[in-house]
């Protein structure tokens, strides 16, 4: 994999001052594509799409609030709220009417329930191996919902003692073949965990999101995911924790959603295997999708 300083080459990464403090990685011409990463990650999570996403879009990469290099101040337990909030700031202050949206994870959560509250901001919908969403009981075949508190007591752990080697597995975990996982993903990830302000907050953060009541109000059902009627592409890894018939069934319940699983592919799938990943979601920005 090419250093983080060679992918970036062009970009510009900045603090937006909004509403909040978003710190963003921008880079290219176009229309805007705003790229949301998963929970305790943060905009590098995305570090093999910007570039390439860069030759045809404008790509604005963000920290979500809590995260990375954003403001880790103004903490709420229910978490989801003050993030969609979060990405209308980004828009608003960048004054952009209209967004293609991709979301991974926490991220892909985010993203759909912007889509539901903000159709009007939005032209098309990537949704990566989200979270936060639940079928109805029964419509996934031997489908059991993954329990949240050992995840969240990992998570925890790492937190407490955010060593290199432990942040090393904790990246590992969420990929098909660690060996993918480069030294300097590692190191990033390494050096956010143990800035004093964000290592707090993300504990917080997780018992709230990993087990707590209040995100669960938030959640996405069948019937929530009918309402959300912009162009999507629901992109899952077929190693992902949770499988790929949790994201065909979302794919098969949005009105104007198509659905993609690729290979030997874990939870970090626009990470891994990215050169799938950026075909296959450039071709559905662009409407030539199958």
């Amino acid at each position: 994999m090419t250093s983080f300083w060679v992918e970036l080459l062009g970009a510009s990464i900045y603090l937006l001052k909004g509403r909040y403090t978003t710190r963003v990685i921008e880079m290219g011409e176009g229309e805007p594509l705003l790229l949301v990463h998963g929970t305790g990650g943060h905009a590098e999570n995305y570090i093999c799409n910007i570039a390439p996403f860069a030759k045809h879009y404008r790509v604005i990469a963000i920290d979500l609030l809590w995260h990375g290099r954003s403001q880790t101040t103004g903490f709420h337990p229910e978490i989801i709220p003050t993030l969609v909030d979060q990405l209308r700031d980004v828009l608003d202050t960048l004054k952009i009417e209209r967004a293609h949206l991709e979301g991974q994870s926490l991220g892909g959560w985010v993203a759909l329930r912007f889509a539901l509250q903000y159709p009007q901001r939005l032209s098309k919908l990537i949704i990566v191996t989200a979270m936060g969403y639940r079928p109805d009981a029964g419509t996934v075949a031997g489908y059991v919902e993954p329990n949240p508190i050992a995840l969240r007591e990992s998570t925890l752990a790492v937190l407490r003692d955010p060593s290199y080697a432990n942040v090393k597995g904790r990246v590992e975990r969420i990929v098909s073949n660690p060996a993918l996982v480069s030294e300097e993903s590692i190191r990033v990830r390494h050096a956010f965990y143990n800035v004093p302000a964000l290592n707090a907050v993300q504990r917080e953060l997780t018992l709230s999101y990993m087990g707590g009541a209040e995100p669960q109000r938030h959640v996405v059902t069948d019937a929530v995911a009918r309402q959300i009627t912009t162009p999507t592409l629901v992109y899952w890894g077929d190693k992902n924790f949770m499988p790929p018939p949790v994201g065909k069934r979302l794919a098969e319940v949005m009105p104007n959603a198509k659905f993609f699983s690729a290979p030997n592919t874990g939870h970090w799938a626009q990470f891994e295997n990215f050169e799938i990943h950026n075909r296959e979601v450039l071709s559905f920005l662009k409407g030539d999708y199958r």
